[in-house]
């Protein structure tokens, strides 16, 4: 079943603490599209630093805004999720922005899309000066997961999901594994550049999320298919062989 309108309305949360730097031009970049079927919905952790007194001067711009304690990031995106009335919802980090004024005229000006179908495009990554990740399919997703930044989900995935906040740092690849491979929705690849994205954040750097990893061999067993799960292994496998030879000439 298809939109009934060509121009559905696009929710984008902005979920912030501390980020006086960068919140403005995460907030431009929206306001800045030539698509104007959105609403925005911000969620801060109480911050400290002038981030609200920024947030303030877009209050008339603002769908939705709170500041109020959380227990985490996936925490304050659920939270969002019952203020978000659009038919799609992204999440945009606050300190990224979107490409360029008309990312989302080039997705939803263009194209209709089936009601399960969750969208996703590339991101370039600001300190490695490289565009990721491209079209993905059932071993890469095994390898790692979407960039959050350019993902953009049918609001219908979140009256069945939500964040599991056990997980801080992969609570959306565990999402994003499960809607692969374990339900009716289908990811769909647009050839745009959706965001600039900070890859020296919380997501962009080598942090461990301890308590995935701890459930990293229950999950991708219960999750991924026998082939993507073998796949994974062997890959494991071949990466730890390579890693002992490298060491051998040092």
């Amino acid at each position: 079943m298809n939109h009934p309108s060509d121009h559905p309305k696009v929710s984008v949360v902005i979920v912030v603490r501390n980020a006086v730097t960068t919140i403005e031009n995460a907030i431009k970049s929206l306001l800045n599209q030539d698509y104007k079927n959105f609403e925005l919905v911000i969620i801060d952790g109480i911050s400290t630093d002038g981030t609200l007194d920024i947030i303030e001067k877009y209050n008339a711009q603002i769908a939705y805004f709170s500041s109020e304690k959380d227990t985490g990031i996936y925490d304050a995106m659920n939270k969002s999720l019952r203020k978000c009335s659009g038919e799609y919802i992204y999440f945009l980090g606050a300190d990224d922005e979107l490409y360029s004024p008309n990312v989302l005229s080039a997705i939803f000006d263009v194209k209709r899309y089936n009601d399960n179908e969750v969208l996703y495009g590339d991101a370039y990554y600001i300190c490695k000066k490289k565009l990721r990740f491209g079209k993905m399919n059932r071993y890469r997703v095994g390898k790692h997961n979407f960039n959050h930044q350019t993902v953009f989900y049918p609001k219908s995935v979140f009256n069945i999901y939500s964040y599991n906040t056990k997980y801080k740092i992969w609570a959306d690849y565990f999402l994003n594994i499960q809607l692969y491979f374990r339900s009716n929705f289908k990811f769909r690849y647009v050839n745009v550049i959706i965001s600039k994205f900070n890859d020296m954040g919380t997501s962009g750097v080598n942090n461990i999320d301890f308590d995935f990893e701890d459930d990293r061999e229950k999950i991708i067993k219960e999750v991924f298919p026998i082939d993507v799960y073998i796949f994974c292994k062997a890959r494991n496998v071949f990466l730890y062989i390579q890693k002992f030879f490298k060491s051998l000439f040092r």
